[in-house]
């Protein structure tokens, strides 16, 4: 390998990517490439851990210890917006007016699906949350096709959004 090759970037900033850290592979984001500053020119990247979504974690890797990270489970999304989440997520925008909250699926360091309001962290969606949809815990009749489109920007298909929807539950 040349050393013109060796100095192409792996990754990119925004890139999620499997790291060790500890006794455990987690998912972290690319937040810097700092670029051959290692021993023996290796390139370095400044990664952010999100154990705790208030206090991110960051530290510098060497790029042969990071791999690209497995795009979220379509699966595990569904479970999650069925087990809750979807709930949760749109008891977010109750009171609807200006800057309504937009939201993105992304995952936890172990890999299971979670959601953010902050795009840099978002894998998938940052869609607004649709306005008023909930009639308690089920979700609102009339506003059942603006929460299939939300569905629709996690990457589920119609009927795998129509899905979750007969599981929530919905009220007139």
């Amino acid at each position: 390998m040349t050393s013109e090759q060796r100095n192409i970037p792996r990754f990119q900033v925004g890139d999620w990517v499997t790291v060790r850290y500890g006794a455990h592979q987690v998912r972290a984001q690319v937040v810097e490439d700092r670029g051959p500053l290692g021993v023996g020119r290796r390139r370095l990247y400044r990664v952010r851990l999100d154990q705790d979504p208030d206090e991110p974690v960051f530290f510098e890797m060497p790029e042969e210890h990071l791999e690209p990270a497995p795009s979220l489970d379509k699966r595990r999304i569904i479970r999650y917006l069925k087990e809750g989440a979807l709930v949760t997520i749109l008891r977010a925008n109750l009171s609807g007016g200006r800057n309504q909250p937009q939201v993105w699926l992304t995952s936890t360091a172990q890999g299971e699906p979670t959601y953010t309001f902050i795009a840099e962290r978002g894998l998938v969606g940052g869609e607004t949350i649709p306005f008023f949809a909930l009639n308690g815990d089920k979700l609102f009749t009339p506003k059942e096709g603006e929460v299939i489109r939300f569905l629709t920007s996690f990457g589920l298909s119609r009927t795998e959004a129509k899905d979750v929807i007969r599981t929530v539950g919905t009220s007139p």
